[in-house]
């Protein structure tokens, strides 16, 4: 049994060995000093509790409480720095070698054809984004996130914005999101691709 399915009236050797394990964890390592305070308070407290007149299950309550609130920060912590590197990864739209326009549409049809549909949205994309910058349509491509580049475009070609929007979602799920694309939306950003090939876009300004 283990702190979190067993009832929270545990003894106080209980509550020391819980507190133990919990602080052996490598997640904490970072900190021994702070951590070894904790440590020998919670020692002192339950040392001292027999003569403090509190209730026997106080101790032991008091030690899980303090036990939650540290899974609370770190659970906060990990959920930020996993935050931080998936925006890190997302300011790469172009994340593979410089590749032509032509290459990179050529390995989409090439995913197509072999029901790889994950790879026809993220190379279909990609494709169009590069596509962009040759036909100096965009500037910074490589620079930029999938829904900037999506935006971006669709001040160049509105009739296209639904549709740039939904290619940036596709491309943020299956590369950042680990969900597997479809067949419709594999056919759908290379259609979108062959679209925007042709289109004559709009003036800046």
């Amino acid at each position: 049994m283990t702190p979190a399915d067993a009832p929270l009236d545990p003894s106080a050797d209980q509550a020391r060995r819980w507190l133990t394990e919990e602080l052996a964890g490598a997640e904490y390592h970072a900190q021994p000093s702070l951590l070894e305070r904790l440590r020998e308070w919670v020692d002192h407290l339950l040392d001292a509790a027999p003569g403090t007149g509190l209730p026997a299950v106080a101790v032991p309550v008091a030690v899980g409480l303090v036990l939650a609130a540290l899974a609370l920060v770190l659970w906060r912590v990990l959920r930020r720095d996993v935050g931080s590197a998936g925006a890190g990864r997302a300011a790469r739209v172009l994340d593979v070698p410089d590749l032509p326009a032509s290459a990179l549409r050529a390995r989409a049809r090439e995913a197509l054809a072999r029901g790889h549909w994950d790879g026809a949205v993220l190379d279909g994309l990609r494709a169009i984004a590069r596509g962009a910058v040759e036909r100096v349509v965009l500037d910074d491509a490589p620079g930029r996130t999938a829904h900037e580049v999506a935006a971006a475009l669709a001040e160049r070609f509105p009739a296209e914005s639904a549709a740039l929007a939904a290619a940036a979602d596709r491309f943020d799920a299956v590369r950042y999101g680990h969900r597997r694309a479809s067949e419709e939306a594999a056919h759908a950003v290379l259609a979108l691709d062959e679209r925007l090939e042709t289109a004559r876009p709009v003036p800046v300004g």
